[in-house]
């Protein structure tokens, strides 16, 4: 599974980045400390200079959740890694359980004390999704921020640590900035990205055909997942293999609309899926599209809806739909035919869902009540 360019399980750096670069053979990484940058529902988030990826540790309470995200992920992205895709999902590291003595012993000490919780717990390693480039950054920002906040938050540094969720299926409901500005899980709505003139249509289908492959490739409801865009700059092993001295121009724009160049969609968080075995599909097909229909109007409006009320948003489902039928078919092309209405059935029952949602005067993607 593993190229040279991978860093190893126990996370020092890979054997070609000691080989092609001379400064970072000079530093002693067993030194440097780990950083939190996140958390979620199961645990916090800490990234390390030095490594390609970060570590998920759970909290108290927590473990059976956090092995559930790294069994849900590894499925997941094993479906994602040899496939060119719009969407990404983190390339999986490996799993550390809280009784690996030896790993713990070697990295504890680099681990803040003031995380919140005692260490050694269990952890899960995954490639680190790059936060948003500065001059995005600081565009949401001049955007959505206060306007007496924003030199603080500019030189606030947990703002650097910016992935914004995108929510297509759900507009700003005021246009009130809120005085509690972050860039940290940063919320970006349907209407904030017609604003900056992001490529909406293309989001759409991305998410459609990724949903497809994490339902019929991984056999996994999806429920609860985030997408987020991140950076798309170079990692650092693309770096570390390029001969001394050698030219690099790092593309930086001017405005927002580079989030189209320079931006990806990424997979992440799925210690609350459930998978199930193939032959569900065929032994109990309701019970199985019931629950991905659970799992899609259950989750943050990620996805674009059905019956929404403009033509953008139409537009919007209708190339999501497209996408993931479209790529539902292919994948199912080669599994047993019993399978291959259920694409067109759970679009079929998220419509009529949400049609039912509708005349009882809810709002739109409301959840069950």
């Amino acid at each position: 599974m593993k190229d040279e360019n991978t860093p190893s399980f126990d996370g020092k750096p890979g054997a070609s980045l000691k080989q092609n670069n001379n400064a970072l053979r000079k530093i002693n990484f067993n030194n440097i400390g780990f950083r939190k940058i996140g958390f979620g529902q199961c645990g916090f988030v800490f990234e390390r200079p030095g490594w390609e990826f970060v570590s998920k540790v759970s909290r108290p309470g927590f473990g059976d959740a956090l092995w559930s995200d790294f069994y849900q992920h590894l499925k997941v992205w094993e479906c994602f890694r040899d496939r060119s895709l719009d969407c990404r999902v983190p390339a999986v590291h490996g799993y550390v359980p809280q009784e690996d003595t030896a790993w713990w012993a070697e990295k504890l000490h680099n681990f803040p004390s003031t995380s919140g919780f005692q260490m050694p717990s269990n952890a899960l390693l995954t490639k680190r999704i790059l936060p948003l480039p500065k001059i995005v950054r600081e565009a949401l920002i001049d955007s959505y921020c206060p306007e007496d906040l924003i030199e603080s938050a500019k030189l606030n540094h947990t703002n650097r640590d910016c992935l914004a969720r995108i929510y297509l299926g759900r507009r700003t409901k005021s246009e009130t900035k809120s005085p509690n500005f972050t860039l940290r899980n940063f919320n970006l709505h349907l209407d904030q990205m017609i604003e900056l003139d992001l490529y909406v249509a293309g989001f759409s289908r991305a998410m459609g055909e990724a949903l497809a492959i994490i339902h019929w490739d991984a056999n996994v409801d999806g429920y609860d997942i985030e997408f987020v865009l991140g950076n798309d700059q170079p990692i650092s092993k693309d770096v570390v293999n390029m001969p001394s001295h050698a030219s690099l121009r790092i593309n930086t724009a001017s405005t927002p609309k580079s989030f189209r160049r320079k931006t990806s969609i990424w997979c992440l968080d799925f210690n609350l899926c459930s998978s199930w075995p193939e032959d569900i599909g065929w032994k109990i097909p309701e019970d199985l599209i019931e629950q991905l229909v659970i799992a899609f109007f259950e989750n943050d409006s990620y996805y674009p809806l059905p019956l929404m009320e403009t033509d953008l948003e139409e537009e919007l489902w209708s190339g999501f739909r497209d996408a993931y039928l479209y790529t539902a078919k292919a994948v199912l092309a080669t599994k047993d035919a019993r399978l291959r209405a259920l694409p067109a059935l759970f679009i079929q029952a998220g419509i009529k869902r949400e049609r039912w949602n509708l005349e009882l005067g809810r709002d739109f993607g409301e959840c069950f009540v």
